[in-house]
């Protein structure tokens, strides 16, 4: 078995996805049944939309104690 895994411990789902590794919250559930290539064919759409600026909106991390 594969250990192939985009999870990077930041464990928190805000609209739909993961604000770690960027996965679907049902990919996250189904992630153990799936075969190996499906696993790197989402870590590769992963990479992807990291390049291009990420799915998270500009301020998914801004302190909204400090903003005004």
């Amino acid at each position: 078995m594969s250990a192939s895994s985009p999870c990077i411990s930041i464990c928190e789902v805000e609209d739909g996805r993961c604000i770690g590794c960027g996965r679907t919250e049902t990919e996250i559930v189904e992630w153990r049944d799936y075969p190996e290539d499906k696993r790197i064919a989402i870590m590769d759409r992963l990479d992807r939309e990291a390049a291009n600026g990420g799915w998270l909106a500009a301020d998914a991390f801004s302190d909204p104690a400090t903003d005004a």
